[in-house]
This record gives structure tokens, sequence and C-alpha cells, in this order.
């Protein structure tokens, strides 16, 4: 893995990561360019750059709707060959899926090489909210990779090949062989949980990794996992104790045009200065764009069915504006932030909300103390959405698996809840059971060349 885990990609260069115009992190030697808490401030800032950098497959484009486009619900119609209809199609190979691969691990690279070095420092006080964010974004990134390129622990794939776990700094002929799914998911949990146990950072960070954010991914990462007790157990402190508050009906759709909503408790923030450009779900998902995420009419009708519910607004018919693009179903929730000059390339990616706490309690509760326990988050979230609810009695896991649709549609989620929880996505032309090779990236060809038999590729590619 000699481009992805070679030491130098650990350099930070600059303060913020809002510009395109400023040094990437990856050209400086770190060792020189860490000196300072501010350097290390910086070093957490590239490691996002490296995660979003403005290109194909990162996490700030066709990463951030990579479920959906595996999921029951989306559409690619007159698409124009870009990465979200190969991902659409099941056609990514692994000539191509490079990027998707090497800009998280260099992400993490960065975060490795930052911690070695700021453990030399004399004193360690100052750096403390730095140290645990950055724990806790190596977390967030190997939980990306493993969903990518690894099945999910509780589908019941017979392929136990988890991801290559990067935990320190590695020479640059270094060749990494791949962990078992349980060793990885208990690595997510492990750094997830030194950012928790520092107990730093819990104020309202906006575009960073605190406290209630890890909280909620390792959340997130014990119910992938099948360990629902916890899983609850962690949802509910977030729930109870984290300043966030669930939106309304009255602030939920212009909540997608804003930073910070009063949910979003983990996005990575796009602006005029710093986004993915056509590369942007905005673009994917405009008439006049890519048009290679809409949503099927069966989709529309389900959000349809009930008025009163807001979120029935966030997907819409959409014709195009200059006669040359493709008119359908689109999802609404990238139409762009509120003064952004070219609108399609500013839509921050949420990576974590409130909403998604309570289906997570909800699903949890239902698998370890069944309906009863978990209908008070149903009701809940479903209070917040929707003008006139009645409080329901009972629920099962189709019931959840349909809010979360509602929900959590155009963010990376759906194809990964039926896979999680045992059910085949079909999804236009083809039909994937959980633990189909299909559902999973390839290992990209140079990492298998330069590894050998070392790395294992995924079956089937």
């Amino acid at each position: 893995m000699k481009k992805i885990f070679y030491s130098l990609l650990a350099a930070a260069a600059f303060c913020a990561c809002q510009s395109l115009d400023q040094v990437p992190s990856t050209s400086i030697p770190a060792d020189s360019a860490i000196q300072t808490v501010q350097d290390v401030a910086n070093a957490v800032n590239g490691a996002y750059y490296r995660a979003t950098y403005g290109d194909q497959l990162t996490m700030a484009s066709e990463l951030a709707i990579y479920a959906d486009e595996l999921g029951p619900d989306s559409n690619v119609d007159k698409g124009s060959g870009q990465f979200a209809e190969k991902i659409h199609n099941r056609t990514v190979s692994s000539t191509e899926s490079y990027s998707a691969y090497a800009y998280l691990y260099q992400a993490i690279a960065n975060i490795n090489k930052t911690l070695e070095v700021a453990a030399t420092f004399e004193d360690q006080s100052e750096l403390a909210p730095y140290i645990a964010e950055l724990y806790g974004m190596r977390g967030l990134f190997h939980f990306h990779l493993a969903t990518f390129f690894a099945q999910i622990p509780t589908s019941g794939s017979n392929n136990n090949l988890g991801i290559v776990l990067s935990t320190q700094v590695y020479p640059i002929d270094y060749k990494g062989a791949r962990a078992s799914l349980d060793e990885t998911y208990n690595q997510i949990v492990k750094d997830l949980t030194t950012c928790i146990d520092s107990n730093q950072n819990k104020g309202v960070t906006p575009g960073h990794v605190n406290y209630w954010a890890a909280l909620a991914l390792r959340a997130r990462a014990y119910l992938y996992w099948g360990k629902y007790d916890l899983a609850l157990a962690d949802a509910r402190n977030v729930i109870a104790n984290s300043p966030y508050q669930l939106l309304t009906p009255k602030t939920y759709v212009d909540s997608w045009k804003q930073d910070a909503a009063s949910e979003t408790l983990l996005e990575y923030i796009q602006d005029d200065d710093w986004n993915a450009q056509r590369y942007n779900p905005g673009y994917y998902t405009h008439p006049d764009g890519y048009t290679e995420y809409l949503v099927t009419k069966d989709f529309f009708d389900f959000m349809q069915e009930n008025p009163n519910d807001i979120r029935s607004e966030m997907v819409a018919w959409r014709d195009t504006e200059n006669g040359k693009g493709t008119s359908g179903y689109f999802p609404m929730k990238y139409t762009g932030k509120a003064g952004a000059s070219v609108p399609l390339y500013a839509n921050n990616i949420k990576v974590i909300r409130l909403a998604e706490v309570y289906l997570i309690a909800a699903e949890a509760a239902l698998k370890s103390s069944g309906a009863a326990a978990a209908v008070p988050y149903l009701n809940t979230l479903r209070q917040n959405r929707i003008t006139g609810y009645v409080d329901v009695d009972t629920t099962d896991i189709d019931d959840i698996i349909n809010e979360r649709r509602k929900e959590l549609f155009a963010e990376g989620q759906i194809a990964f809840d039926y896979w999680r929880n045992g059910k085949t996505v079909v999804s236009g032309a083809f039909t994937c059971p959980p633990g189909d090779n299909r559902n999973v990236l390839p290992i990209p060809k140079e990492e298998i060349d330069f590894c050998g038999s070392v790395l294992q590729q995924n079956p089937g590619y």
C-alpha cells in the first residue's frame, strides 16, 4: 500500500478546509509542518480535506449517495456515465475504485502521523480536544471504508473479510492484510470510544467530530455489528443529554440549505470555495445536471401517502429548464445552500443526524427488548415530522425500515439498512440479497498488484 500508508501523507499545511486554493496537506513533510498546537489543528482540517477532496468518489461526492444508488428507491434515467450511474449499475471495476479507497486511507495516514508527532509535545493539555477528534475521525473513516469495501456483519454473508486497519505510521513499502469483520468493527468502536472517553468537545462544533457525534456513530457501529443493547445505550445517551434537538415541520425543509441545523451532529461542510463541484450530489439530483440520482415513481408515491408529513416535500417532479436535461422525480435535499453562488455545488453532506439516532434506538430496542420499547422513539420522531400525528402502540422491523426510507433517503443509508436486516434489495433490473458480491466495491487493482497475495480481493472481482 505504498501510495496510501506512506507517512508523508500526514502533512498539514493550511488552517482551514474552506479553500481549494490553499496548499494541499500532502505537500509538506509532517515532521516539519507539525510543530505547534495550531499545526495540529491544521492537520485535523487536512484530514477532513483528504476525505472530502473535490473529486470523484469522495465522501462529498458519489460516496455520499452510494447506498442510495444501490438501494430500492433510486432511478437513473439518461445518465451521463459518471460514477453515480456506475454505482447504480454495479459496474465500478477494480481499475476505477482507487479514489474511493485512497482518499480515506490518505486521511487516516494524516491522522496517524499527526498523533505520532503530537505525542512528542511536552504540554499535552492544549492538544486534548484535537487528539480526541483525531481518534473519532479515524474511527469514522474506517467505518466509511468498511461499508464500501466489506460486507455488513449482520448480513449473514459468508465473506468475513473486513478492511485493512491503519492505526500507526507505516513505511513506504508496507503491505497491509485485511482484518476480519469483527476485528474491523472492534477497531472502529475502539477509536470512537477513545474519543468519547476523553470527555472533550461536548459543545456544538459544526463540521467536526465531537463527543456527541462519536457517541452517535458508535451507536450506528454497534447496530451494524449486532450489539443491540450497546447501540441502544449510546443512542439513549445522545437523545437524553446532547445539545441537539429534532427539527420540526416548520424548520425541516429550510434546514437542508443551512450549516449546523439543530439536529445535525456531523456534516461535511461544502461552500462556494470548498466543494466537489459537479460531483456534489446537487448536480446528480438536478434535471439539468448529470441526472444520475432520481427516485422511482413508487418511492415518490410512497412519500406522498401522507401530505401532513413534511418529508413529502423532499421529493418532487422537476422539469428540465434548458430542454437538454431529464425531467423526473428527484430528491430535494440538495438544492443548494442559502446564498451560494452555484447552489448545485454547495450542499453539505449529512454524516449523522439526531433523527437517525432515534431510528437506531428504535431498531436496537426492537431487537433487544421488543416492540413496546421501540415505539416511543418512532412516535417522538414522527411527532416532529407529521402535523396531527397520532401515536402508535406497536411496530416491526419493516415499519422501522420504511421510516428510515422516509427520513434518511439521499443520505447514504438505505441499501445498508436492507442488508443489515437480512433483506434483499430489488433495484430496477438488479436483485441483490444480503451478502451479494455486488454489494461491495472491489479493492483497487493498484493495491492488489502492489501487495500481491498479502491483500485479498473481494469475491467476484
